[in-house]
């Protein structure tokens, strides 16, 4: 077994970005290495982070219903416009549930990990704690125990506006998507960054935020969906979130959704189990 620290469960090397990077060119590098967090450094040091939710609300900025506005400049604006300053840090020491902790209150799924010069050196990810499961939980825990019950749905007709806002409003990153009750499809934040507006390229900035906010999420939706039933062990759950690279199951029992386990499911069960 892996001492339970950090260091030893960490990404490393890192990729990164500088403050003058263009917004289209760390979307491209997110897209190509199938990542979710960009350390921002500057003249060797950490100044900033830039997530794949960072790029959504660059993206889909908050929008009047009045004036169906929104800003289409993505390729003059640079990382500086949108990254987290100061983001939270941990240590290579750092034990691993105390990580788990942070992100979980702190509502992220990326630690810059620095040494005690302040230089990054890795970083920790949800991935890494979904290893960190694999290997170091013994106990047959299930899904159960850990999903959560109350999960808010759409419908294939809701409109990506309409989901960005309650992915928002919520502070969710996966939507269920129901028709008559049966799981159809599963809308996610990366959906909704990777449905590129270029395609809408129209002369009226109004006729264009009209296409690309009233489109309905099954134009986007994933289809094949990977699920679990309550029964499902942790450690299945969390080798199927990281070999499938996904970060949601839908929890389904007799053909109907009856749960959903996120990354913040197994961050409260590492907490409680590893303390």
């Amino acid at each position: 077994m892996k001492k339970g620290i950090v260091k030893n469960w960490m990404s490393s090397p890192v990729y990164t970005v500088t403050p003058e990077t263009f917004i289209v060119d760390a979307r491209r590098l997110l897209d190509v290495r199938k990542i979710r967090h960009l350390p921002v450094v500057s003249a060797g040091k950490l100044v900033g982070i830039v997530t794949r939710r960072g790029l959504l609300r660059a993206d889909l900025p908050a929008v009047s219903d009045e004036t169906w506005e929104i800003a289409f400049d993505l390729h003059h604006q640079t990382i500086r416009d949108i990254m987290t300053v100061n983001p939270i840090t941990v240590f290579p020491n750092t034990p691993m549930p105390k990580a788990a902790r942070v992100m979980l209150e702190n509502k992220i799924t990326g630690l810059p990990v620095l040494n005690d010069q302040r230089e990054l050196v890795g970083i920790l990810t949800s991935s890494d704690i979904f290893r960190f499961i694999i290997e170091e939980l013994e106990e047959p825990l299930v899904v159960a125990e850990y999903m959560s019950e109350e999960v808010v749905v759409v419908e294939p007709d809701t409109s990506l506006l309409e989901a960005h806002r309650l992915m928002g409003t919520k502070r969710i990153r996966a939507l269920p998507v129901l028709e008559e009750d049966r799981l159809v499809g599963l809308v996610t934040r990366t959906d909704l960054v990777s449905s590129d507006p270029s395609r809408f390229i129209s002369r009226k900035q109004q006729e264009l935020s009209l296409k690309i906010l009233t489109q309905p999420v099954e134009g986007i939706m994933t289809r094949t969906l990977v699920t679990v039933s309550p029964q499902t062990t942790l450690k299945e759950a969390a080798r199927l979130l990281l070999e499938k690279k996904i970060h949601s199951l839908p929890v389904v029992e007799n053909s109907k959704l009856v749960g959903i386990l996120t990354e913040s499911d197994l961050f409260r069960m590492v907490v409680q189990k590893f303390f």
